[in-house]
């Protein structure tokens, strides 16, 4: 597989969700004729070939909307693929998961068309540990996603011990060169009081924490809890991840997260909303504080961020 025939195929997926993103959301069908089906082809999953490929995968009650298969008889994943922008949560997360578990499927994917996840299904550890790769297709460089994406190339994925970029999968007799060791980083003392945004989870009635800290920031402050999911929004704003184009983002199929105006998917009006971008975006903020750090968990891996890297400031 060349990697300029996978860039070419990313490039063009990116121009239809920038162009037919309001159609691509209408259902999954269209998600996965126009988005999905190309990548897994490009990949070496050709998903018109029933030697490569069993769609509508049988497991118990349910069913895998694809299974691609390996060299043995156990496929080599289970994918769930959804409609263009549906946010996806931790229960169909581990749905996924469970679904491969009961077939002995050690690898698992869960794909909007635009966000891809790929998660090892036996190891003992919390989700996000599980998660070995993430990634949005629309606002990233081609080359880039190229590279990540041989995680889910055929002979890579097949092998059952997919090795990410960095280490040589093209020719797995022959190790990747080690890279030069980087200069030691200055040391730095703990700073009391962190914790990350995609584990805390406090008791209740827990007072709000007092700043946000995002990936290659300064610390914001925050009063409320809602302020956790507006500074969010505003971040992902300014670093161009969050745009008129990227909405709107689903907590559910009845409420929004953020969309271009505060009304729900059903009709119904925001209850309490906040503008963002000059009133381009608003941000629902009728949450209770659990439910506020579920959206903005929600929020952030809509465009791509890991939530983990994210820290609260809690209060003491």
């Amino acid at each position: 597989m060349p990697l300029d025939d996978l860039v070419s195929v990313i490039e063009t997926l990116q121009q239809r969700i920038a162009t037919h993103r309001q159609s691509l959301q209408q259902n999954e069908t269209r998600t996965r004729t126009a988005l999905i089906d190309p990548l897994l082809t490009a990949l070496g999953w050709d998903v018109s070939g029933p030697a490569l490929v069993t769609p509508e995968y049988s497991v118990g009650n349910g069913r895998a909307d694809y299974a691609p298969h390996g060299s043995e008889s156990i496929p080599a994943a289970m994918v769930e693929a959804k409609r263009l922008g549906h946010a996806l949560n931790d229960d169909e997360r581990m749905q996924m998961l469970n679904y491969a578990n009961a077939r002995g499927v050690r690898h698992a994917v869960i794909t909007d068309g635009n966000v891809w996840e790929l998660y090892e299904v036996f190891k003992q550890a919390p989700l996000e540990d599980r998660r070995l790769l993430s990634l949005r297709i629309a606002n990233t460089p081609a080359h880039e996603l190229a590279l990540q994406l041989l995680l889910l190339w055929r002979p890579n994925l097949a092998s059952g011990q997919p090795g990410s970029a960095n280490r040589s999968i093209f020719d797995p007799k022959e190790p990747a060169p080690e890279p030069p060791p980087s200069p030691p980083a200055p040391e730095e003392p703990p700073v009391a009081g962190w914790a990350s945004l995609g584990k805390y989870n406090p008791p209740t009635n827990t007072n709000p924490p007092t700043e946000i800290k995002f990936p290659d920031s300064a610390p914001r402050e925050i009063r409320r809890w809602y302020d956790i999911l507006v500074a969010t929004a505003e971040w992902l704003h300014s670093s161009g991840n969050l745009t008129t184009d990227t909405v709107p983002v689903e907590h559910t199929e009845k409420i929004y997260i953020v969309h271009t105006q505060p009304i729900h998917p059903t009709g119904q009006a925001f209850l309490r909303s906040k503008p963002i971008a000059n009133g381009l975006l608003m941000v629902n903020i009728d949450y209770a504080a659990s439910s506020c750090r579920r959206a903005t968990r929600i929020l952030l891996q809509h465009c791509g961020v890991d939530p983990t890297t994210v820290q609260l400031r809690v209060a003491e």
